[in-house]
């Protein structure tokens, strides 16, 4: 998984962009010099030469060639808003064409509305074909952007063809049998295109193995191989061979197989076990690797991540130090879980892992660049936004009485207490009997008008006031009342931990997360915040904000 500006970005995805700029360059240039190849006519270079800055052939297909890796860009925007870089959707076949269809006309639709502003703003500088007409242009831009997106097609097939053959990711082998290890393991096989592959889950403790468990008749679906190690007192690694690929399984210990090991076992007759062979003194045999390094080079493991419970009693350190010095890589189940699942799982959370790690840092000048993006922007949807705000304003009054505006106490950066502003959605009298409670999906206080601008999320546009005035942030974690604060602090480790950045009118969490309104919903959010906070950047914020508007346009989400 590559790392870009603290944003991390999964290997498959970043060769399928990649690739897909050149050959939307390619194509799209190839199309839009042809005028200019070999020997260009008289006319041509005589248009060329009767420029405001005369220019040779050669200079034009350079600027040709610059401009068509713009347009190539922009079509990638309208391909990442139809969710193409998403290799779940993108490896489904009907997913793929419907939403090739789609990016095709969005691509189309931006990429003249660019050329045909450049040329109006007197931006050919930055984007234009000479000498090309207006008329010209566009004709042959069509012709370009269709045959790029075929080819585009085409070579996702032969992408997602390539995947399923040639493996990308990162080999991973799990040292661990508690919770940890089986959460990271599951969360490894849901989610393939983060590039690891999971080999296996080694226990850690020899002690979770004993023979009066193997012995019962619940546990016969074992292998026989399994009982014979148990009773050797040896350590196994569950997995399922499915031909021609080995399919790893999430399995507990024998004294503990749980019921997801118990049904991949039942489902599939030809589960095994593989063992770590104890060593006996005089003990000549080798039918099997007996040490964590012969067990990862016979499975190729790139790499080692460490996920036991007590590190303090039973970490391997002579094992783990023999495979980091053999070449492998060796890490914790923290920093792998992190880059996975775009969060920072609280439960297993050590503070030398907040104290030692990279990140959370904050730096004057790259404060400073952010209160200027969020002010600038904040002015200019402001600006492009009053009618929606007018309109809003006025629907709200209509549909219900109250005021128009809903005005609520909320806590910000390091703790201080704010006025947050928002289009009222809910009756006037919402709290009256019940106090202050968490909002719901279905919540009946809300009102007719207040359902429409909660799901178009017109009701946050006050929220820029906010902004301007410096005590939100475009992006950030949502804030929170005072009295959810204080609850909420007392019963999550770390929650306190998410002041410590100004609130944001949309966050991390709301791009992937559902609406929370429940204890277990404000965990969920707050590992999500505490990764945003760790890995905050300029680019990271931009990141977010695209994936906003294009949940709202969606209507994605509540």
């Amino acid at each position: 998984m590559l790392r870009v500006l603290r944003h991390y970005l999964p290997i498959r995805k970043a060769l399928l962009i990649l690739s897909e700029t050149a050959l939307l360059t390619i194509v799209i240039s190839a199309w839009m010099t042809a005028h200019l190849w070999g020997n260009p006519s008289e006319k041509i270079r005589e248009l060329l030469s009767s420029d405001v800055r005369p220019m040779l052939p050669e200079d034009a297909i350079l600027r040709c060639i610059y401009s068509s890796f713009l347009l190539a860009v922009v079509s990638q925007i309208a391909i990442a808003f139809n969710e193409l870089y998403d290799v779940r959707i993108s490896g489904s076949r009907y997913d793929r064409a419907g939403r090739f269809v789609e990016s095709t006309g969005s691509a189309l639709g931006l990429t003249l509305l660019a050329v045909v502003l450049a040329r109006s703003w007197g931006l050919k500088q930055i984007l234009d074909f000479p000498p090309l007409t207006l008329s010209q242009l566009v004709w042959t831009l069509v012709f370009a952007m269709l045959s790029a997106f075929a080819v585009l097609y085409y070579w996702r097939s032969l992408f997602h063809w390539l995947l399923r053959r040639v493996e990308f990711g990162e080999r991973v082998l799990i040292l661990g049998g508690g919770k940890r290890a089986h959460a990271l393991g599951r969360e490894i096989l849901d989610r393939p295109d983060a590039g690891y592959v999971l080999v296996g889950i080694l226990p850690d403790d020899p002690a979770y193995l004993h023979e009066s468990d193997v012995h019962q008749p619940a546990r016969h679906v074992w292998p026989e191989s399994a009982r014979v190690a148990a009773e050797a007192g040896g350590n196994v690694i569950p997995f399922e061979r499915r031909e021609p690929e080995r399919v790893p399984v999430l399995a507990s210990t024998l004294a503990q197989p749980g019921a997801i090991a118990q049904q991949a076992v039942e489902a599939d007759p030809r589960t095994q076990l593989l063992v770590l062979e104890p060593l006996s003194d005089g003990d000549t045999r080798h039918s099997g690797p007996r040490t964590m390094l012969e067990l990862a080079q016979e499975k190729e493991v790139d790499l080692v991540v460490v996920a036991i419970e007590d590190r303090r009693r039973s970490l391997p350190v002579d094992e783990l130090l023999e495979c980091r010095l053999a070449g492998f890589g060796v890490r914790e189940q923290e920093a792998v879980y992190e880059q996975i699942t775009g969060k920072i799982a609280v439960e297993a959370l050590r503070p030398s892992y907040l104290i030692f790690n990279e990140g959370f840092s904050r730096h004057p000048w790259a404060e400073l660049a952010k209160r200027v993006v969020d002010f600038t922007l904040s002015i200019l949807l402001l600006l492009v936004t009053w009618p929606l705000m007018l309109a809003t304003a006025v629907f709200v009054r209509w549909d219900s009485p109250g005021p128009i505006l809903f005005t609520q106490e909320r806590v910000g950066r390091d703790g201080r207490v704010f006025t947050l502003l928002k289009f009222r959605s809910m009756r006037a009298d919402a709290e009256t009997v019940s106090g202050p409670v968490w909002a719901t999906q279905d919540d009946p206080r809300i009102t007719r008008s207040g359902k429409f601008i909660r799901k178009t999320r017109l009701d946050e546009l006050p929220q820029l006031f906010n902004v301007i005035a410096g005590h939100m942030s475009l992006v950030g974690p949502r804030p929170e009342r005072e009295h959810f604060v204080r609850d909420l602090t007392k019963k999550i480790p770390y929650f306190k931990q998410r002041h410590i950045v100004k609130p944001g009118l949309t966050g991390w969490a709301q791009i992937n997360y559902r609406y929370g309104s429940t204890f277990e919903d404000a965990v969920q959010k707050l590992q999500y915040d505490l990764f945003y906070i760790k890995n905050q950047s300029l680019l990271f914020d931009l990141s977010i904000l695209f994936n906003t508007v294009k949940i709202v346009i969606l209507r994605k989400g509540t």
